[in-house]
């Protein structure tokens, strides 16, 4: 696989949409979280399948925007993870969705390496409302975890020279930030720098629009109470002053007529 070094700019390739090759925004296409090996250490960085293209797993963000699609109630063998909003499944899922398809790879790596290489989840942290729960699973296994002990988070394993898919799984709209190593045997153990990347989960639409018209609701509830206590304020300001203009004419006519009718008495 050819490796294009551009950083500053996105690139545009036959017709696909940009792809930013340094602190890479994903959100659609097949890409594959890769090791390959440097300088005698794997490395971890992002391959599209589609545009032939890699770019740093690291600082990268990969966005899922699940618009109309709801959680699911997820149980893995016998383990409930409660209403996750779950990744897709496929490639023609994700493309059906609007999502990126996103797997692990071995593919770049050859002899001398042998046997599974390993990718293990050495941190986690979220950002956002309430407490963000993450996860990766296949069928009846679960491979990452946020909510174990941290050292305990999981593993993925592929063979050299493939690759393999799970299914993410998030509880809440937020960012969540996923450390990465991997580890494989070229004859001796070979390990090599973390990663850490980004998820960003967006809320479905409904979410935003109900936050949106409470805001809306909240703004006019407001406004209906301070314009009309200020409407009511002005008339009874001027209400007062007539009462009290009322009163002195009224006082003063009954004062002039007791006054005539002394003088007459008189």
């Amino acid at each position: 696989m050819k490796k294009l070094a551009i950083s500053s700019f996105t690139l545009l390739v036959l017709g696909f949409a940009p792809v930013a090759l340094a602190q890479t925004n994903i959100n659609s296409g097949h890409w594959d979280i890769a090791a390959h090996e440097h300088d005698g250490e794997l490395e971890l960085e992002l391959d599209n399948h589609d545009l032939g293209v890699e770019a740093p797993l690291q600082g990268s963000t990969i966005s899922y925007n699940f618009g109309p699609n709801p959680k699911v109630d997820v149980t893995i063998g016998a383990s409930n993870l409660g209403l996750l909003w779950v990744s897709p499944a496929s490639g023609e899922q994700a493309d059906a969705m609007s999502m990126p398809f996103i797997g692990f790879s071995a593919e770049e790596l050859a002899a001398p390496f042998t046997g599974p290489v390993t990718f293990t989840m050495t941190g986690f942290s979220y950002t956002g409302s309430g407490t963000g729960q993450f996860y990766m699973f296949e069928d009846e296994d679960i491979f990452f975890n946020s909510t174990a002990s941290p050292g305990s988070y999981g593993s993925f394993s592929v063979n050299v020279g493939q690759h393999g898919h799970g299914e993410f799984g998030f509880s809440h709209a937020g960012l969540y930030s996923i450390t990465l190593a991997a580890s494989g045997n070229n004859g001796a153990p070979v390990g090599g720098e973390p990663a850490t990347y980004t998820f960003n989960i967006v809320p479905e639409p409904s979410t935003y629009a109900l936050l949106g018209l409470g805001a809306v609701v909240l703004s006019l509830m407001s406004w209906r109470k301070r314009t009309p206590q200020g409407r009511d304020h002005s008339r009874s300001t001027m209400s007062v002053a007539d009462e009290l203009s009322r009163n002195h004419a009224k006082h003063s006519a009954i004062s002039g007529t007791a006054t005539e009718s002394r003088l007459g008495e008189s």
